[in-house]
């Protein structure tokens, strides 16, 4: 995977009509105080994306959007979870977070350390292993809990690991 050095920062909160850099394109951002940096990915949005909602990143065979997002897809291989920190319009170009310190929707009370994983087509993440407690990381893993939370959403760390995405 290619990593940019140097962005227009304004493009993490601005979604363009037209393509700024490759997609697949990685960006660290390095001025930030976490001592996990924040990680995005440079995709074209396949539909209207929901502020903190996870994606997969898939392909497409449209000119100029061959790496996009979609909703995730039961897979035995590693797949990719973007969440936007913002909403994102159809058919836009964005910055999707995939490490780092984020905000998530989730679906289940989470406890803080409690790690999470995303099902195919979910809309949030789900404890990794189905109950609280869940301190064991799998190959499901997505992301850590960092606050205990009664669900909608999350503040977690995305591990920016490429994850299994189980059926249910």
């Amino acid at each position: 995977m290619a990593y940019i050095k140097i962005i227009d920062t304004d493009d993490l909160t601005s979604p363009g009509t037209t393509r700024k850099y490759e997609l697949g394109v990685r960006y660290v951002d390095h001025s930030s105080t976490n001592t996990i940096k924040p990680e995005y990915m440079y995709l074209k949005a396949h539909d209207g994306l929901t502020q903190y909602q996870p994606y997969s990143v898939g392909l497409d065979v449209v000119p100029n959007a061959q790496l996009t997002t979609k909703a995730p897809v039961t897979t035995s291989t590693g797949a990719i979870v973007v969440v936007p920190q913002i909403t994102i319009p159809l058919g836009r170009y964005f910055w999707g977070q995939v490490k780092g310190s984020a905000t998530i929707v989730s679906t289940d009370t989470f406890a803080a350390a409690d790690y999470a994983e995303v099902l195919n087509a979910g809309t949030g993440i789900k404890l990794d292993g189905g109950a609280s407690g869940s301190t064991a990381e799998a190959g499901t893993t997505v992301a850590i809990a960092t606050a205990s939370t009664s669900g909608g959403t999350t503040a977690v760390i995305l591990s920016g690991n490429e994850v299994t995405i189980a059926a249910a």
